[in-house]
Parts: C-alpha cells; structure tokens; sequence
C-alpha cells in the first residue's frame, strides 16, 4: 500500500509508515486538503432569495404598522406615540403631557405604546403566523414562501421567537444580517442561522 502522506510505498502490515512515520490510519481518516466540508442540514427545497424576501417584508411591514396602530388606538394609548414628540421635538414639559404630570408617567406612556407598536405586535404576528400551518406570513404566503426548520419541518413558536428577536441584533449591525441572504448557501440571514430556520420558495 502507499502512504496516505508521503505517498510512498510502505508495508501494508505495519501501522507507521517506514519512510514517514506517519501513523496511516489516522492520516487516512483525514479528509483530502481543500475538499470542504458539506454543508450541514439536508436539502430540504428551493431556498427563497433576498429579492422576492424583501418584497413579503414590505407587505408585512405595512400590516404589522396598521395592526399595531389599531391595537395601541384600542388600548387608548395613542397619547404615548405623540407624547415623544412633543417631548423630545418641540420639548413640551412633563408635567403637561400627562394627567399625572410626572415625568415617570410621561415616560411610562411612551414605553407601553411604543413597545406594543414595535415588539409586541411583530412578535406575535412573525412568530404566531410562521409557526401555524402555513407557515408563513401575509406578506410570505403572497409571494409563496414558507418557513421551516433545517430539516424542512414546521418551525416551533419557540423557534420563530427567536428567529424574530433575532432580527434585532441585525439592525443593529447595519442590516448585515439581512444582506447575508444574498450571499449565504441556503438563503440563511443572521437570524435564520440563530434560530436554524429556512425560509424555501413553495412549489407550484
């Protein structure tokens, strides 16, 4: 037999190889340099691509801004979107923007509307929708796209949980995680990888 590493003809009796010394089991077992690595996870479909992704994000963006608008009016607390404002723009004391006329209140009513508008909403919609039996959003299901696990099955709310409060660590890194997609194997952004989803193209 011949060496694994030096290429040279060796003893196919002995377990080092008598011009080398290489140990040639161990050596054998190794993957050839510059093979890479199979990518991990089957394949599971047709993975979506950054354009038509983008276009189901706009689509579900602009529901996600009304229904939250209507949930924030019908909880009454509309005054605390325009209590920013006022505030921090035309810099309207605290103690005229509140009943309470505290500036705890003022920022307490700030609070609750904004995160009821910017993650409450989301959250419940992204990961409520990409966990049900569709597996997909509005916005998704129009453009025919679904949402899965690595190995092609129906996300957990736990899992599209993250996968959505994932998408925060990419605006904060300048959207990079978005643009992943366009670049990656499968069509994985940031907060794909993290929570382990795919988002694949359905078929016709």
């Amino acid at each position: 037999m011949f060496c694994p590493k030096c290429g040279k003809e060796t003893d196919a009796s002995g377990k080092f190889c008598q011009w080398c010394g290489a140990d040639i089991d161990s050596v054998a077992a190794r993957p050839p340099a510059g093979v890479p690595e199979e990518d991990e996870g089957p394949e599971v479909g047709i993975y979506a691509g950054l354009g038509r992704r983008f276009i189901a994000c706009i689509i579900d963006v602009i529901l996600v801004v009304l229904l939250g608008l209507v949930t924030v009016a019908g909880l009454g607390l509309f005054r605390g979107l325009q209590n920013l404002y006022f505030y921090a723009v035309q810099h309207i004391p605290a103690d005229q923007l509140t009943v309470e006329g505290t500036t705890g209140a003022l920022v307490g009513s700030i609070i609750a509307a904004y995160g009821i508008l910017l993650v409450i909403v989301p959250w419940l919609y992204f990961a409520g929708f990409e966990s049900a039996r569709s597996q997909a959003t509005p916005g998704k299901v129009l453009m025919r796209l679904v949402v899965t696990d690595m190995d092609g099955q129906k996300p957990t709310f736990a899992r599209t949980t993250l996968r959505f409060f994932s998408k925060f660590i990419s605006v904060l890194i300048i959207f990079i995680g978005f643009l992943m997609i366009g670049f990656t194997q499968k069509h994985q952004g940031l907060h794909d990888k993290i929570a382990g989803c795919l988002v694949l193209l359905q078929d016709e």
